[in-house]
């Protein structure tokens, strides 16, 4: 094997020593994990406020053991008697709300969600909540 040879084999060789390292010590220290993220049993406090985006708005306090936007959504539509419409996305593999109240999107109009006052970045029934957050669904146009 010739110097060139060599040197070839260590730029490839080197690198990829050094990711399964790193790999190996995210995976050890739980940064990277194979398991379904493990969802709290006990009983939170939240906040939903339905912004209508006509300064017509809807507050109401919902205490729930199954802590995701999607599931605090469902449970106050249930516990205050209002509806909504969601469908699954396949693209996204996550719940999609187009109507709330009989407010269904349109004319460049969305329902999105904010936790604590940043912009939902996951689909609502991915994202988890805890005690004390504030879930704010809008009607608005698109922020992507």
């Amino acid at each position: 094997m010739n110097k060139t040879q060599t040197k070839n084999i260590l730029v490839i060789l080197i690198p990829l020593i050094v990711l399964i390292v790193a790999g190996f010590s995210l995976v050890s220290t739980g940064v990277i994990t194979f398991e379904a993220p493990k969802i709290n049993s006990n009983p939170i406090d939240v906040a939903l406020i339905i912004n209508y985006g006509n300064d017509n708005i809807d507050m109401y306090d919902v205490t729930l053991t199954n802590p995701t936007v999607f599931n605090v959504l469902t449970q106050t539509s249930n516990d205050y008697d209002f509806t909504f419409k969601a469908e699954y996305d396949e693209q996204y593999q996550s719940n999609y709300v187009y109507s709330i109240n009989s407010v269904e999107e349109g004319d460049n109009l969305y329902w999105q969600y904010y936790l604590n006052g940043n912009y939902g970045i996951f689909g609502a029934d991915i994202q988890t909540v805890k005690d004390n957050d504030i879930i704010e669904w809008k009607f608005e146009e698109s922020q992507i």
